[in-house]
């Protein structure tokens, strides 16, 4: 980033990627029979970092990062399709959903994870992946 830093804008920054990120959270885990999911907390999460490529300068956002956004887009790509390819398994059409009860799970006791919340996980991480790769690609340009 070129020019003088706003010590005010970086620090809202900081607290807003902080709070989008954990309504995006609260999104991702809300959706399935609800509104929010997947695709909706990964807009959430990527203008986070939109934002703080502005606050940082992409440099800084990608060296921070430390990830690949193509190969987090492409293992949630993957995600999203085994999800979906599981129930054939088993004669059910595709993406029928499947609930599985995790019992005695440290620090939460009894978790219900379903595949709806998996393929909304998946969405989600293609979501960021592909924001992260437009900001690096945009900012060489």
């Amino acid at each position: 980033m070129n020019g003088p830093r706003s010590y005010i804008f970086n620090s809202m920054v900081r607290l807003a990627v902080f709070l989008v990120n954990v309504f995006a959270l609260y999104l991702l885990l809300r959706g399935h029979n609800a509104p929010g999911g997947g695709f909706i907390a990964g807009l959430a999460t990527a203008i986070s970092l939109i934002l703080l490529s502005l606050a940082l300068g992409v440099q800084e956002m990608h060296r921070l990062l430390r990830f690949d956004p193509v190969l987090l887009a492409a293992g949630g790509l993957l995600t999203a399709i085994v999800t979906g390819l599981l129930p054939l398994l088993v004669g059910k059409p595709f993406l029928e959903h499947f609930n599985f009860h995790l019992h005695d799970v440290p620090l939460l006791g009894e978790v219900h994870v379903g595949t709806p919340l998996l393929f909304d996980v998946g969405v989600y991480l293609v979501v960021v992946g592909v924001t992260c790769k437009m900001i690096f690609v945009f900012a060489k340009s």
